[in-house]
């Protein structure tokens, strides 16, 4: 029951967000509505989104959030099978035929777990900040061939390379502000999971000692070794984005010219 509803949510996180439309803008045509409509938003001189942003916005900010939803509740269930499972081990520790039955259902909540909390991070963030989140858009590959979004970047750098840190125009300054929040909510998100996953890692180690079974030990100490490698990894990103979040204007600046 439980893998069969991991399964089902699985296939929702890809299908459910894609349904979605809002006033003509879904997945298909997202790129090209947010290109047109921030080409638009630097021309107006305007603090106020056009419609056409403004709705593409909207989209964006409910196809993260949808997604966000489906990973929490992909998360909740990997968890609660992980629990089923290991207990269900215990249970059955001298069957070795009930333990290869137990053997795929482990590998899926190893792969799933990790790719529900990735995802609920990255949908996260993305639903906090969606204007910043469809600027990766602004860069693809059909995206270098338009002329008119070529020369409002090219604007956006000039007028970052000329006031780096105030005299920007309110489209600039928003743009500013949501890269900002974009990479403050994933330092926050990062530095969290990396410091309960340290704590897992801790928990791990501190038990290891009293199993008595030496290949149990031997698993616990993977998990720590996962955790630990993991929970570094986190903490890396989180100051990246903290870094990030501080220098918004360099930041933008960098990915304007080809980084993130």
């Amino acid at each position: 029951m439980l893998t069969a509803t991991s399964g089902a949510l699985l296939a929702a996180f890809f299908v459910v967000p894609h349904a979605l439309a809002h006033d003509g803008v879904d997945s298909g045509n997202v790129a090209a509505s947010f290109r047109r409509g921030l080409i638009a938003y630097w021309d107006s001189g305007s603090p106020d989104f056009p419609r056409q942003l403004d709705t593409t916005i909207d989209f964006w900010f409910r196809f993260h959030l949808v997604k966000a939803a489906v990973s929490a509740l992909l998360l909740a269930a990997v968890v609660v099978l992980g629990i089923f499972l290991r207990r269900l081990a215990r249970q059955r520790a001298d069957e070795r035929p009930g333990r290869r039955v137990l053997v795929p259902a482990g590998a899926l909540v190893a792969l799933l777990g990790p790719f529900a909390l990735v995802a609920l991070v990255a949908n996260v963030q993305g639903a906090m900040a969606p204007f910043a989140s469809l600027l990766p858009l602004l860069t693809g590959g059909d995206a270098r061939a338009d002329g008119e979004l070529a020369g409002t970047l090219a604007q956006m750098r000039q007028q970052i390379s000329d006031h780096p840190a105030e005299g920007h125009s309110p489209a600039l300054t928003a743009v500013i502000g949501d890269f900002a929040l974009y990479h403050a909510v994933m330092a926050v998100m990062a530095a969290t999971v990396g410091l309960a996953l340290a704590g897992l890692a801790a928990a791990l180690w501190r038990r290891h000692r009293a199993v008595p079974d030496a290949r149990s030990r031997h698993a616990m100490k993977a998990g720590v070794a996962a955790s630990a490698v993991c929970a570094s990894l986190a903490l890396v990103i989180a100051v990246a984005n903290t870094t990030s979040a501080a220098h918004s204007s360099q930041a933008l600046a960098a990915f304007l010219d080809g980084g993130w």
